[in-house]
């Protein structure tokens, strides 16, 4: 390309920016007769920005009812295991209580023994 058809295509692509803004080519008179077809564009794409905007908050929403849900689940079974822990125990005891073996559970943790060298 030479110089000359740079310059006039830059010159050309200025004047086609410079109609569009002055309002020669999208005239009042277009406006006016598509008018409803401008409106019902402009409400169908509003209404797929609502729309996509609205669907990201459930997105969002889902993720943390899903991480809520999680958390009861271990929660569910920490204290499942802590109760059934517990009705081990007592059915331990009243097994021993039963058989009348005179044993008890100690009310101190065990010692730790340590050699003196």
């Amino acid at each position: 390309m030479t110089k000359r058809t740079i310059v006039s295509s830059i010159k050309a692509m200025f004047r086609r920016m410079w109609n569009v803004v002055s309002g020669k080519i999208i005239t009042v008179d277009f406006l006016k007769r598509h008018f409803a077809k401008i409106a019902l564009l402009l409400f169908v794409i509003f209404g797929y920005i609502a729309n996509r905007f609205s669907g990201m908050l459930e997105m969002r929403r889902i993720d943390n009812l899903e991480t809520e849900l999680k958390n009861s689940e271990s929660s569910f079974i920490m204290s499942s295991s802590e109760y059934f822990s517990k009705i081990r125990e007592k059915t331990m005891h009243q097994l021993v209580d039963t058989m009348k073996l005179d044993l008890n559970t100690p009310q101190q943790p065990p010692y730790m023994l340590t050699g003196n060298d």
